[in-house]
């Protein structure tokens, strides 16, 4: 059957050449998605140690990579929620997490970043120009944010909450970025943003802004829809009431999707056209602006996790509700997807891993695909625990988030062929400082006249 063949998609090629010492330039390689890291950064550590406990009774080790003598492992219930994993125990946990990073790299190879190429266009409307100089990070620019003013400061606080997070934040690079806001960028830049195509070769890939908070569209803070969402399918203990869990055969058995059609008319209103009077199906349109279509259409995230099925639609690039609803414990149906998330290496659609089902962009071969999950109940059940141990507890955490904000910052910096200066003056008069303190800028967040 179609979910049960193997596929080649996430299939990493042969192990990358060791790197060579430090000095030399890295040698040539023909298969460059196999190792946990393609660069060296500053402090870096490219693999697990062996655990050698200093004391005879055992102790953990300074990178986390041990516990005693016992090699340590990611354990969701402890560490998902841990902001401050060690690098070593980063590459650990997610080692599928890091792809788009590394990609990034490779794009870059013999093209190093240059404080003249950064300055080459100026800053746009929602974009954002940022420096880290010794763990702290400073604004030094924040454009015109229209529709995106909340994006721009979740974005720097999410940053600024895994550079906290650690204890050696000042082994951290320094580097200075440039990040847009929008839901994609067109132009060949050096630039940080949410989503990227294949080809966006010049594209460095970030966390997306909703690990913070989206109140646009009444998520709230990530965390928190992960306990909501967990409430509903492991069940809970509120004021002494208890909430079993809702266990996924008594799931409603549709396919749920509500969202503007606006934002990608053509690819959403076919997923509206191949649903619509269908008995699988509870697919409808939602108008933002319109009391009555909230009042009867809208379904706060963690009721998505009461349906079978959850159907993921790209808009004007990527569709940002996709990683609230693959916390659930229900089946994820994408269609072919466009637009990469850091996240998404992690998918698999086929074979026993299977943790989603891929569709045509079409939707051509939905209903077929509906009808073998509705008859075939216990394959379906199989995807949607893959896909809570694969993204709920893992690739999805508040951990994970953190640990690639730190990897992306490695990995750009080890692109870039200039050192950031934090004063325009040689001598660091204080008054010279180029930028603002991230913790005064959230306090008043215009910056100065230039």
């Amino acid at each position: 059957m179609f979910l049960l063949g193997l596929s080649g998609r996430y299939v990493y090629l042969a192990a990358i050449s060791a790197l060579v010492v430090i000095g030399i330039l890295y040698a040539s390689v023909s298969h460059i998605y196999s190792s946990p890291l393609l660069y060296q950064p500053k402090s870096a550590q490219t693999q697990l140690p062996l655990c050698r406990p200093a004391n005879p009774g055992g102790s953990n080790s300074p990178d986390g990579s041990c516990i005693g003598d016992i090699p340590w492992q990611f354990v969701t219930h402890r560490d998902a929620d841990n902001y401050g994993l060690s690098r070593a125990q980063c590459q650990k946990a997610f080692p599928k997490l890091y792809l788009e990073v590394e990609k990034a790299v490779v794009a870059r190879r013999g093209r190093n970043i240059t404080f003249e190429e950064l300055n080459s266009k100026p800053l746009k409307q929602s974009m954002v120009r940022a420096m880290i100089y010794e763990g702290e990070l400073y604004v030094l620019g924040f454009e015109d944010m229209r529709n995106t003013f909340t994006r721009g400061k979740a974005s720097l606080n999410s940053l600024n909450r895994a550079l906290n997070a650690i204890p050696n934040r000042r082994e951290i690079p320094n580097i200075e970025f440039i990040f847009t806001t929008e839901d994609y960028h067109d132009e060949a830049h050096p630039v940080w943003v949410y989503s990227k195509r294949e080809h966006d070769g010049w594209a460095w890939l970030m966390p997306d802004f909703g690990y913070w908070s989206w109140p646009e569209i009444k998520a709230g803070q990530y965390r928190s829809v992960r306990q909501r969402i967990a409430a509903v399918d492991e069940g809970s203990v509120i004021n002494g009431v208890v909430t079993p869990p809702l266990k996924f055969h008594d799931k409603i058995k549709q396919l749920l999707w509500r969202g503007a059609v606006g934002t990608a008319p053509e690819l959403r209103q076919k997923l509206l056209d191949v649903t619509e009077g269908k008995p699988w199906s509870s697919v409808r349109a939602l108008d933002w602006g319109n009391e009555e279509s909230l009042r009867q259409d809208f379904v706060p995230l963690e009721d998505h996790c009461r349906y079978m099925f959850l159907a993921h639609v790209e808009g004007r690039s990527y569709s940002g509700r996709g990683k609230y609803v693959q916390n659930c414990r229900s089946v994820f149906i994408a269609h072919q997807l466009t637009w990469r998330e850091a996240h998404h290496s992690a998918l698999v659609p086929a074979g026993p891993d299977a943790n989603y089902v891929k569709v045509k962009r079409d939707f051509s071969d939905l209903e077929e695909k509906m009808n073998y999950l509705l008859a075939n109940p216990d394959v379906a059940e199989r995807i949607a625990e893959n896909s809570v141990k694969t993204f709920r507890d893992r690739y999805l955490t508040p951990a994970a988030e953190a640990c690639y904000w730190r990897e992306l910052i490695h990995a750009y910096a080890s692109m870039c062929d200039f050192e950031p200066v934090l004063y325009a003056d040689p001598n660091g008069d204080p008054n010279s400082m180029r930028g603002i303190p991230f913790e005064s800028f959230v306090l008043n967040w215009k910056m100065p006249e230039s």
